[in-house]
């Protein structure tokens, strides 16, 4: 599955899931659907590396815990985050929030939680990964979200892309005005 980042560049919008009632699991709650990844918040603390960690050895040593929802999640985090912009990024958007310091620190822990866990074919968050990466290959989907990122980022910048447009047509419009009245005299 792509990173954060390369998510964000083929239109791909991320969103903190607020409402996790009581009957909600923490994991059912990341789903991806029409370019929009629904994640809950995820605070990154001094201690959360080796909670995980701790989770994730009894996870993989038991045979009888199905699914493995740590595993699981700590390898969904480990493909959505590759380096300190993705982290930057899911931060901004209120995902995670990073109690430990640097987003350099976050990567590394997701980035390394990783090693050595075994994914099996009921990996949990399958479906979502599928989702995304059939969204990423659109280039559909790549060209619509540069187009917004580039020239639609906000309004002056949206307003001056499309004065720009009509001038081009306009100025288009006077050329041919100007070579067809050439050529009836």
């Amino acid at each position: 599955m792509p990173n954060a980042i390369e998510l964000f560049k083929a239109g791909v919008s991320f969103v903190k899931e607020d409402d996790l009632g009581d009957n909600t699991n923490l994991f059912d709650s990341i789903k991806f659907e029409n370019g929009l990844m629904t994640i809950p918040c995820f605070q990154v603390e001094d201690d959360t590396k080796i909670l995980l960690r701790n989770l994730i050895a009894y996870e993989q040593q038991s045979i009888d815990v199905q699914p493995k929802y740590f595993s699981d999640f700590a390898t969904f985090m480990d493909y959505l985050i590759d380096s300190d912009k993705d982290v930057n990024l899911l931060r901004q958007k209120g995902i995670i929030e990073n109690w430990i310091g640097e987003d350099k620190e976050v990567a590394s822990i997701f980035n390394k939680i990783g090693n050595g866990v075994s994914i099996y074919s009921n990996f949990y968050y399958k479906e979502e990964c599928r989702k995304a990466v059939e969204h990423c290959e659109k280039p559909w989907n790549r060209m619509k979200a540069n187009l917004k990122h580039n020239y639609f980022s906000n309004p002056w910048v949206g307003a001056s892309t499309v004065g720009a447009i009509i001038l081009l047509i306009l100025t288009t419009i006077q050329t041919i005005l100007a070579f067809t009245g050439s050529i009836k005299k």
